[in-house]
């Protein structure tokens, strides 16, 4: 088939959005001839990671239409960004236009960015569309904006209005819905908002995934001393706090194995510091290799975030065999199963914070435990693979063209 796709961030050598979108567009072409609308500024990676592997290119042509950018607006107003990304889609939907005079595609596929909010123009093409992994329905818990700090509390408390009000009233969200063909959710929440907002089903296939190699895992056996690795950006979002509260209730011996930095970072180490019978190892940044060989270490890993859709780290996680505790909404009630880690229901501040620290005790005291829980993680993290991605894609492309 010949596919349109337009894929916004695009990139082999960076992670977040433009790794997924390279990593979705690479399984894609394995079995579709594909023509990629991308941002200009992903154009030197794009054409040196080609360069440097010529068999890349097959079934990929690359049209690289450029953003205008405003950096002193940005700074002063960070919601300034959709106007200018609203701009590059009309750009996106121009060229589509010219390029299906030549090439009279098969299908359409919107593919990045993630966020339901700017759902661009291909659905006016009148060919079938497929739009998807839609995210950004997601509500910071209510319950935990108390647990984010004063700024953090304004700043999602502001966010979950906004959202709720733009998810029902976006006229060009409710157009895209109506015209695509196929829907693909990147979490169990984001499919049942939009069953509920737009009466549609989707396909959940998560937006991140793992390239496993999948041979077999032997779990190890962990010292006296359970070590939990925790990775992220200090933000209030990400919520370390909840993790440093909880492992003071512990009553097992545990050491924190802490990757990253941010704003929160002076504020978060002070809160630690209160507590002197905790051993935690601050890393700050460091190169993903680094953080890896960190990860491989530990024997628990442990996700705090409250407003997140899949956590790529989460799926690393699990690809070394570290059992997971997380807390249960998200893209991390599809992830994590009741063999593979633990999942923290959401009731208040000081529940999740008991309820972590229990889990964390539970799997402490239970070597055996843990070590069942290892091996299930690990061929956990295989079915999150970049291949079967591919070959999901692959099924919905052929039921729209039915």
């Amino acid at each position: 088939m010949k596919i349109l796709v337009s894929c916004y961030a695009c990139s082999p050598y960076k992670g977040s959005e433009p790794g997924m979108g390279w990593n979705f567009v690479r399984e894609i072409a394995r079995r579709h001839e594909l023509h990629i609308l991308v941002e200009s500024k992903f154009q030197n990676d794009i054409e040196r990671y080609l360069v440097q592997y010529p068999e890349e290119c097959i079934n990929k042509h690359f049209y690289f239409i450029t953003k205008q950018r405003h950096k002193l607006l940005r700074k002063l107003w960070p919601p300034s960004y959709y106007w200018f990304y609203q701009e590059w889609q009309r750009k996106a939907y121009c060229k589509a236009l010219d390029l299906d005079k030549i090439h009279h595609f098969d299908l359409v596929h919107q593919l990045n960015m993630v966020g339901y909010r700017e759902p661009g123009y291909l659905w006016k093409l009148n060919k079938p569309l497929v739009w998807g992994p839609i995210g950004g329905f997601n509500i910071t818990p209510w319950r935990m904006l108390c647990s984010m700090g004063l700024r953090g509390a304004m700043f999602y408390f502001s966010r979950n209005v906004i959202n709720l009000w733009q998810m029902r009233t976006n006229r060009r969200v409710k157009a895209a819905m109506r015209h695509t063909k196929a829907l693909i959710a990147a979490t169990q929440n984001e499919a049942d908002t939009i069953k509920r907002l737009y009466d549609r089903e989707s396909t959940i296939i998560p937006e991140v995934g793992f390239s496993g190699k999948g041979e077999e895992y032997t779990s190890h056996s962990k010292s006296k001393t359970l070590k939990i690795c925790w990775s992220g950006q200090f933000t209030p979002r990400k919520s370390l706090n909840l993790l440093i509260e909880a492992a003071a209730q512990v009553q097992s011996p545990i050491e924190l194995h802490i990757i990253g930095d941010g704003a929160c970072e002076k504020r978060w180490k002070k809160m630690a510091a209160r507590y002197s019978q905790l051993q935690i190892e601050w890393y700050g940044w460091v190169e993903k290799a680094k953080a890896m060989v960190i990860m491989q270490k530990c024997d628990l890993f442990c996700i705090t975030s409250l407003s997140d859709l899949t956590s790529t780290v989460l799926l690393e996680a699990l690809s070394y065999g570290l059992p997971t505790i997380a807390l249960d909404h998200c893209g991390f009630t599809n992830v994590i199963t009741d063999e593979c880690g633990i999942k923290i229901s959401i009731r208040g501040k000081r529940q999740v914070i008991k309820d972590i620290a229990k889990a964390i005790d539970e799997i402490a005291t239970d070597d055996e435990r843990r070590k069942r829980m290892s091996i299930a993680a690990y061929r956990r993290s295989l079915a999150y693979g970049w291949e079967e991605k591919g070959k999901q894609i692959d099924r919905i492309y052929k039921k729209v063209l039915e």
